[in-house]
């Protein structure tokens, strides 16, 4: 199984039969993700440390009441609101948000690369860059993010890292289908982040 049918599989663990986005389920295909960004070289490294801070803060959270938060991942940030404490830069509420967004960065590269065979990693890494994550960043961030694009490695080295032969269309479908089911999911967060006036779009 390649990475990408792995990632499709536990995409579909997530929602539970009532339709909820369980946590621990929702973590574990983010963190299926983590080996696709440490493939993108080592400038990437920053954005490596905090998925997976995100990734564990909200698994900390969800450990303290499992009955409720591993069951719906958006009860964990209800509670954060109701108790004030979701505008602080290391709330759950804020977990979720920029972990989803680093997802969305990360699926849409993917998805980039699919749609296009010949547009280089790094060329695909610069445009989605701009289009998902550049707006909510400061222009240090983003300057830090200049530089980790320039070093990111070609098209054929990433997909080999990742263990995508050249021409295995197969492995491109499998890529998609992945992406296609996991930006369901993070549609979904978005829109209960939206609707809840969570989607803060303050820099950093």
């Amino acid at each position: 199984m390649s990475l990408f049918d792995q990632g499709t599989e536990l995409v579909g663990r997530v929602r539970s039969p009532d339709g909820k986005l369980q946590t621990r389920e929702l973590l574990d295909v983010c963190r299926s993700i983590l080996p696709i960004v440490d493939k993108l070289g080592a400038g990437f490294m920053i954005v490596k440390h905090d998925v997976g801070g995100n990734i564990d803060r909200l698994a900390t959270c969800a450990a303290t009441k499992p009955d409720v938060y591993q069951a719906d991942v958006f009860a964990m940030v209800r509670d954060d609101v109701a108790a004030g404490t979701h505008t602080g830069s290391s709330s759950v509420t804020k977990g979720l948000l920029w972990l989803k967004r680093a997802m969305e960065f990360i699926v849409a590269l993917l998805e980039r690369l699919h749609s296009d065979r010949a547009v280089s990693l790094s060329t695909a890494a610069n445009e989605v860059y701009y289009q998902t994550l550049q707006r909510f960043h400061g222009w240090i961030v983003t300057g830090t993010f200049t530089v980790a694009l320039k070093l990111v490695p070609s098209r054929d080295d990433f997909f080999s890292k990742v263990g995508v032969a050249p021409g295995d269309d197969g492995a491109m479908a499998a890529m998609h289908a992945y992406c296609t089911a996991f930006s369901g999911v993070l549609a979904e967060i978005q829109q209960f982040l939206a609707d809840n006036g969570l989607d803060d779009p303050a820099k950093v």
